[in-house]
């Protein structure tokens, strides 16, 4: 799959979108209520095609995890077409991890990760283990969607958009379904898409919330409170596993999980009328991690829609009266301010050090993106973001630096293995244990041991010296059963 990076730029209104509802028109208002299911959510595309190349209006939008993605890139304005390449074109094995380029992170990280070749650093504290909340932060995914959202970061209520939007997510804390309808486009459709144990969970306004589909995975009666006279609703919901595929604690796991999301999804659909039109696309050979088939899911997306045009006939528009919505083109503003919040004990000249906009500057999503990699290379952060903020008629580019829960103090691992093949081979494994943010610059404290052919002991300490980490001090010492000449 090809590695494209997708950025659309933001230059001077010129035009006036289309009304986001059908009031004053002469039909019923229509709302569109996609459902998640993962990688199965690339048939939502499929029915979104038809839809344009039928001249058949959308008004209004609700949907959860993939169904959020798709409804809000949907709702802010992109075309069938645009959404289609995203999702074709993306690296979705890049996104689905939270590692930055390696030209990003800093000189100790690189050293320590040398070092330590098994991933994943627990934490260690007060004599007891922790680890992250997911199994990936989603640093990546915030980044990706708020590229594709840029056209609509200056609009912060979701009814503002081309098409009224709705999104759902699940507030882990009281298990209640969250509705996301203001703030920051991007940030809301990465909380409803927040698998728990896969993605970490995302606090927004105080509430810590994962994916949506837990209370609500296809939000018909919140389209109906919008205003819907008639729904097209895609339900691509996972079915249950059968009891032969039940073999184990992940399945039985993964069992637990559809049963939620289908039996709310069966109370949602209850709610239908005579007028509503539900399209259950037949994906029972793709999976809901498998972005590769994505292409094959939104061919059985359009096959679906298709059997039912007889249906949808009633509500084509002529081309007179079809308007499509075009996203909103707005001038690159200019960056009034730059603030930083930052939960770790390092000095905020640290990440300032490692941001190069500046104030005055144009806003650039290409350069910003890259400061944020820049800042999460440090290696000290669960999540780096970024938002725009009006403030007095001026934009204040605003990043968000989020400590990890599970720091400041780490367990490392590795495994060595050296062999000469026709005689001698070496065998070790190194557990490490660092202390980090030891000074306001970062200093990190590691102590490391060698168990196998060759034991060691080791303990150095980094001292930098400025904020940027041009000059610092290092020391270290230790034991080392080597031998360096063995003939």
């Amino acid at each position: 799959m090809s590695k494209t990076v997708l950025l659309w730029s933001l230059f001077l209104s010129l035009s006036v979108n289309a009304p986001s509802s059908a009031e004053s028109l002469d039909r019923p208002t229509i709302g569109l209520v996609l459902a998640g299911g993962g990688a199965r959510g690339a048939a939502h595309i499929g029915v979104l095609k038809y839809l344009e190349d039928h001249r058949i209006p959308v008004d209004l939008v609700t949907g959860t995890s993939i169904g959020a993605i798709i409804g809000g890139l949907y709702a802010s304005g992109l075309s069938a077409r645009e959404i289609e390449s995203l999702m074709l074109e993306m690296d979705w094995e890049q996104a689905l991890i939270d590692d930055v380029p390696r030209q990003d992170r800093s000189m100790q990280r690189k050293f320590r990760e040398d070092q330590f070749s098994i991933p994943g650093t627990p934490g260690y504290q007060g004599g007891a283990l922790k680890i992250p909340s997911g199994a990936i932060q989603g640093q990546n995914v915030i980044l990706a969607l708020q590229d594709m959202t840029q056209h609509v970061a200056h609009i912060t209520d979701f009814d503002a958009l081309p098409r009224a939007f709705k999104a759902v997510a699940t507030d882990i804390v009281t298990g209640e379904m969250v509705v996301l309808d203001t703030g920051n486009l991007a940030v809301a459709l990465r909380a409803s898409m927040g698998v728990p144990a896969f993605f970490a969970p995302i606090e927004v306004d105080g509430r810590l919330l994962v994916d949506g589909g837990i209370t609500n995975n296809l939000p018909i009666e919140l389209a109906q409170a919008m205003g819907a006279d008639v729904l097209i609703v895609v339900d691509i919901t996972s079915p249950m596993l059968p009891k032969s595929a039940l073999g184990n604690l992940l399945t039985i796991t993964d069992q637990l999980t559809r049963l939620l999301v289908v039996n709310n999804t069966q109370v949602q659909k209850a709610r239908l009328t005579a007028d509503d039109i539900l399209l259950v696309p037949d994906l029972a050979d793709f999976s809901a991690v498998d972005f590769s088939a994505a292409a094959d899911a939104i061919k059985v997306g359009e096959e679906t829609i298709k059997a039912r045009q007889q249906a949808l006939r009633p509500f084509m528009q002529s081309r007179e009266a079809y308007r499509a919505v075009t996203k909103p083109i707005v001038r690159a503003p200019t960056i009034a301010s730059i603030e930083l919040v930052n939960e770790t004990a390092l000095a905020n000249t640290v990440l300032r050090q490692r941001i190069f906009t500046k104030v005055g500057d144009r806003f650039n999503l290409k350069q910003v993106a890259r400061d944020v990699n820049r800042i999460h290379g440090l290696g000290h952060f669960e999540l780096v973001s970024f938002t725009q903020k009006q403030e007095n008629d001026q934009t204040v580019l605003a990043i968000s630096a989020d400590k990890k829960a599970w720091g400041p103090n780490y367990l490392h691992f590795g495994f060595n293995l050296e062999s000469e093949f026709k005689h001698d081979s070496r065998v070790s494994f190194l557990v490490g244990y660092s202390q980090q943010e030891v000074s306001q610059y970062g200093a990190e404290w590691l102590t490391s041991a060698s168990i196998g052919d060759e034991p060691s002991l080791e303990s150095s300490l980094y001292w930098p010296l400025d904020p940027a980490g041009n000059t610092f001090a290092y020391l270290a010492g230790g034991y080392s059963d080597r031998a360096l000449y063995d003939y």
